[in-house]
């Protein structure tokens, strides 16, 4: 039976987040798991009298060009040992994802443990998410001229409403409530936050940080910050770090990449290599989206150029996955699509325009700027004559999408 969550199943989620290695039996795993479902929608399916899956998911707002749309993240899917195998997992996530599109989600974006388990459900790849390991003494920023001050999971509310003021491009995510920022505070036992205020009270700019020993390398989990003179700031405090810790592992900030403030950054790389502070970069793609709602989304295209019209013949293949009671039943089906300065999409077909056919995925992919046409023709199944697939590819250009909120 799936259902929504109900306080009595905290003591069998937390086995299961036990079993799978989330959790490991301290006191503040119940503190985490209150805060990370505060503000959520979480369901559960139960097997044999006890709740063996747990899916939670968090609704937000989400950066398109200029706008924002609302979107639904996928934060957690957690299943037992011993439902594995069964469907089980899959059902609950097809019902959250079905009722997060009924509740006004235009699109989710969710965090994969591997490729090829949620591209059944509609979902493609978004960008690389770089890391860097880097000593804190060769950044090349200012000398720090204040203090910073000292922030610890009791400041979980006002980083998070940092968090939400932060400057945001194409693709940057906010999460409605403050429940994942203060579950992650909670979650590393040891971990600290430094940041600055401004004459308000009110911070302005910070890091939250796990450490590592006596020398690291210390890891930068997530900041906020609105302006590029603060990020620089939020830089000299970890170069202000140096004289102990040896090693800052922290991933690129949007639309700029760390080894442009770095001295001597391939000399550092290959000094390092195989140590303890090595300095490799690592670049995996680990988050996916989908459109949920098809005319909201195309909707919010602005591209400069030629318009460019045609009929989508789309599939989504979460459709042979939801309840037949499901209020959404995903978004295939034959849509008329128009690219240009006012975008749509409307169900029905035209004679007098060409016809393409992909499915959700690839489409997802394109829209959000993480591929192309000609891209998921060739690695997905985008179908359509050669000159429509180069009209869209020159007309759509989107930025690189930057979510920048991890979950």
């Amino acid at each position: 039976m799936i259902r929504q969550y109900q306080p009595g199943d905290l003591d069998h989620c937390l086995r299961i987040f036990r079993e799978i290695g989330w959790m490991d039996g301290k006191d503040s795993d119940k503190d985490i798991f209150e805060a990370y479902t505060d503000g959520g929608s979480s369901l559960v399916a139960d097997l044999d009298g006890e709740v063996e899956v747990f899916v939670v998911t968090r609704s937000g707002a989400c950066k398109y060009l200029d706008d924002d749309i609302p979107f639904s993240a996928v934060t957690g899917v957690a299943t037992s040992r011993v439902a594995r195998q069964q469907g089980l997992a899959s059902r609950v996530t097809v019902r959250a994802i079905a009722e997060s599109a009924a509740n006004g989600a235009a699109m989710s974006i969710l965090g994969m443990f591997d490729q090829g388990y949620y591209e059944k459900f509609g979902y493609g790849n978004t960008v690389h998410h770089r890391i860097s390991t880097f000593d804190p003494a060769s950044l090349r920023v200012p000398r720090l001229t204040r203090s910073p001050k000292r922030l610890s999971k009791d400041d979980a509310t006002a980083m998070n409403d940092c968090r939400l003021q932060r400057k945001r491009f194409h693709g940057g995510c906010n999460l409605d409530g403050e429940g994942e920022t203060k579950a992650t505070t909670i979650w590393q036992e040891h971990g600290f936050g430094l940041g600055f205020e401004n004459d308000e009270g009110v911070l302005t700019h910070f890091m939250w940080i796990k450490p590592k020993g006596e020398h690291g390398p210390y890891s930068v989990w997530f900041t906020g910050w609105e302006t590029h003179e603060q990020f620089i700031e939020l830089l000299s405090v970890l170069k202000s770090l140096s004289d102990q810790v040896h090693g800052i592992r922290m991933a690129d900030p949007p639309r700029l990449q760390l080894q442009d403030f770095l001295d001597r950054p391939h000399a550092t790389f290959r000094s390092r290599k195989g140590g303890d502070f090595d300095s490799d970069v690592l670049s995996q793609v680990w988050m996916q989206c989908r459109i949920l709602d098809l005319p909201v989304c195309i909707g919010a295209m602005k591209c400069c150029g030629t318009p460019v019209s045609f009929n989508l013949e789309l599939t989504d293949p979460i459709q042979k996955y939801l309840p037949e009671e499901s209020s959404w039943n995903g978004i295939g089906g034959n849509w008329i699509i128009r690219f240009g300065e006012n975008s749509s999409a409307e169900l029905g077909t035209d004679s007098s325009l060409p016809t393409a056919s992909c499915s959700v995925n690839d489409l997802s992919r394109i829209w959000f700027g993480s591929s192309t046409a000609e891209s998921v023709s060739v690695t997905g199944h985008f179908k359509a004559d050669p000159e429509l697939i180069q009209a869209i590819d020159k007309l759509v250009c989107i930025p690189t999408p930057v979510v920048d909120w991890d979950f």
